[in-house]
């Protein structure tokens, strides 16, 4: 009897499960030198330069930290030169209020302000607003103003710091109004009057909307105290 062939099995074939996925981790770490030499690969993972076929992960590394390193070396000088600043502000603000304690009269206090204060300050122009009382003679820094003009100027505020206001900046600056480029305006308010101090610096970034006016309001407080103990009653 010729021999007979046995019959193949027509059965399907089985699901490809998770365990059938190839395992592209342990073949990495099994033999990580098929994916460092291919270059293009290193590029699309890592982003980084190759010479031929080897990608330089050193010296992507070091570019990378010179990098984060020169930022944070501008970062740093950057705030240094904030803090030296802001001593400079202070120290110049301190010898200014020292400078309006010792005035005796508002006539001397006016020539006080309109002098040694805006030199010491590095201001164009340093302008006291005060709403009904009465011109001083000559006066430069002490001025008239109409009822209104502080909530004119500041509405409900405290103050603003900025560019100064056309409309205003003429009467209250007089020749020196073309001079100045941007201002600090702060409240005051003091026992029989109220009005603003107007702090304008030829510089345009002296003041901006974003910056801190504390010293400002320091002085303002002084000349405040001054400005009660001088003024008529």
């Amino acid at each position: 009897m010729i021999g007979m062939k046995r019959m193949r099995s027509n059965a399907m074939p089985a699901t490809r499960n998770a365990d059938d996925t190839p395992d592209w981790r342990g073949a990495i770490l099994a033999d990580p030198s098929r994916v460092l030499a291919d270059g293009e690969l290193m590029i699309a993972l890592l982003g980084v330069r190759h010479d031929g076929n080897i990608a330089d992960l050193n010296a992507a590394a070091r570019a990378r930290l010179q990098s984060e390193i020169t930022l944070l070396k501008a970062a740093n000088e950057d705030l240094q030169d904030m803090l030296r600043g802001n001593l400079a502000a202070q120290a110049s603000a301190h010898a200014a209020v020292m400078g309006l304690m010792d005035e005796p009269t508002l006539a001397a206090l006016d020539r006080r302000l309109a002098g040694h204060t805006a030199t010491t300050l590095g201001l164009e122009a340093v302008r006291v607003c005060l709403e009904g009382i009465t011109a001083l003679p000559r006066a430069i820094a002490i001025l008239p103003a109409a009822p209104g003009l502080k909530a004119a100027m500041l509405g409900e505020a405290s103050e603003r710091l900025g560019a100064p206001d056309p409309r205003l900046s003429g009467p209250i600056y007089g020749v020196q109004a073309s001079r100045v480029a941007s201002e600090a305006v702060i409240a005051l308010e003091g026992r029989g009057f109220s009005g603003v101090l107007c702090l304008g610096s030829a510089r345009r970034d002296a003041f901006r909307p974003s910056d801190a006016a504390d010293l400002a309001h320091f002085l303002a407080r002084i000349l405040e105290r001054r400005l009660e103990a001088l003024l008529p009653r």
